[in-house]
């Protein structure tokens, strides 16, 4: 790929040092400037190999065709573009990107009206720790929203990853970012819920029951990559078996109850899409209905 010039990784946390190693690994940048608040560098590979350096200091602005990317939590991005606007206009061709996946390009206004080309640029990925990261981000797509002018570099990027680009609207990107929260921390969070259940079902620690659950897990993801939601969904719901959900919403009880109550609603959605029989689903909807705390209590 073409030489982007410098980059600034404002944040040298997960995000930040795996999108680095994506960029090193590519040959992307000339320079790579990792900015951080410590006097020291977290201990990563990539912050000892050449062409790499670190900062807490910054002196100056950036010079020309510096992409600066930052990645730091979405509650910092406005303070941040505000520091590094306060030292002066960058050079030419300059662009700024923030990371986060719900706020605007327009959090980094101060940088705009030093000169700089901004954008977002949010991948579609989970990074749970830098060791991997860039593993995970290779071939991932990613969403830009912003300038024109900042989607040259956003290209450079995703290029560098060999991903591809979702262009997303402003106003989109709530919608957009909850997608990717369902997609991501909810199966998370469910996964959790399983393991906390069938721990205490079959009397194992949750560790022997998360590594029970596991192939199960991916199953399911494997069915979703080459399937889809319609035709992956499988269980009680999807097949019509009213006396399953009934003895599940008997077991459960309280705020668990209401989730699976939530999810068998919603399952029951596709599962009306894909044929299910309109007396079954009515009869499945009255008893995940009358559970949910708050409604027609059986209980």
């Amino acid at each position: 790929m073409t030489v982007a010039g410098v980059y600034w990784i404002v944040g040298p946390g997960r995000i930040g040092l795996s999108l680095g190693s994506v960029l090193a690994q590519a040959g992307a940048p000339r320079e790579l400037l990792f900015v951080g608040r410590r006097e020291r560098p977290p201990a990563h590979p990539l912050l000892e190999s050449p062409g790499t350096s670190y900062t807490n200091r910054l002196s100056g602005p950036p010079s020309a065709d510096t992409c600066v990317l930052l990645a730091v939590p979405d509650g910092a991005i406005a303070g941040v573009a505000s520091e590094i606007a306060a030292l002066g206009r960058p050079g030419d061709r300059c662009t700024a990107l923030h990371l986060s996946g719900v706020q605007r390009a327009e959090i980094l206004a101060p940088l705009a009206g030093r000169g700089y080309a901004v954008g977002s640029l949010h991948p579609l990925q989970t990074v749970a720790e830098p060791g991997g990261g860039a593993e995970r981000l290779r071939g991932s797509f990613f969403a830009f929203e912003g300038d024109v002018g900042a989607r040259k570099s956003a290209s450079d990027v995703v290029e560098a990853a060999g991903g591809r680009m979702l262009e997303v609207h402003a106003e989109d990107k709530a919608r957009y970012h909850a997608a990717c929260v369902f997609a991501s921390n909810y199966v998370v969070t469910c996964a959790a819920v399983a393991t906390r259940l069938l721990a205490a079902a079959a009397n194992v620690s949750e560790e022997e029951a998360s590594r029970a659950l596991q192939p199960l897990w991916r199953g399911a993801i494997a069915n979703l990559d080459t399937l889809g939601p319609l035709r992956a969904l499988t269980g009680p719901v999807a097949r019509g078996d009213v006396d399953t959900v009934k003895a599940h919403l008997a077991t459960l009880d309280g705020e668990t109850r209401d989730l699976y109550a939530e999810l068998a609603l919603r399952a029951l959605e596709l599962s009306k899409q894909a044929g299910l029989d309109a007396g079954i689903a009515a009869r499945i909807e009255a008893e995940i209905r009358g559970s949910k705390t708050g409604g027609s209590e059986r209980r």
